[in-house]
């Protein structure tokens, strides 16, 4: 259920104005990758667009998605260790990595519009799959927008703002979508804000 007034999904002014002007990846058709069959997705990134943005005061990259192969498709069943080490038949589930934090991935489900967490310490055992860490991309881009619009105070040399900041920062994306109250990828990055 959503917290507040923030809009969902959000337009290109709403995340213009908290991360800045020109930040909207809004590629043509021609761009988008043919294994991205989510319809919903593909009208977002052709109408409003995905941020492309590094988020300094969490760490999180997005910045990859303009390049070339921005959106490069990977075998879901392969990374996820849902297929047999010498199977060798043409994937038919695919997944791309939208944003990175560190080492971790969020990927975006080219079937269905969700995003899961990707930990690649796993992939050859089966354990890179970490479950869901928001609904969709466009619920994806607010998370990343209310992050940039709560940066001055996060990174506040003053204790006590900064640690009212992070807690409300927390409730309103948890608020906002509830993938993000049990991702591990969430938590971690607000057990490195606390």
């Amino acid at each position: 259920m959503q917290s507040d007034d923030t809009p969902l999904p959000p337009d290109a002014v709403w995340l213009e104005e908290r991360l800045g002007e020109g930040s909207l990846w809004r590629p043509d058709e021609a761009a988008l990758p043919a294994e991205l069959t989510h319809a919903g997705t593909r009208q977002f990134l052709l109408t409003v667009g995905f941020p492309a943005v590094h988020l300094d005061v969490v760490g999180i990259d997005t910045r990859h998605v303009r390049d070339e192969d921005g959106l490069e498709p990977f075998d879901a069943d392969e990374i996820y260790g849902e297929r047999y080490p010498d199977d060798d038949s043409p994937p038919t589930n695919f997944c791309f990595t939208v944003a990175t934090w560190y080492d971790q991935h969020l990927m975006l489900d080219a079937a269905d519009g969700g995003i899961t967490h990707y930990d690649p310490n796993g992939w050859d055992h089966g354990a890179g799959w970490k479950g869901p860490a928001a609904d969709d991309l466009p619920t994806l881009a607010v998370l990343l927008g209310l992050i940039a619009e709560s940066g001055d105070a996060l990174e506040s040399p003053d204790d006590a703002v900064r640690a009212a900041a992070v807690a409300a920062l927390r409730e309103r994306i948890t608020g906002l979508d509830a993938y993000t109250a049990d991702s591990a990828f969430w938590d971690e990055i607000f057990e490195r804000l606390d």
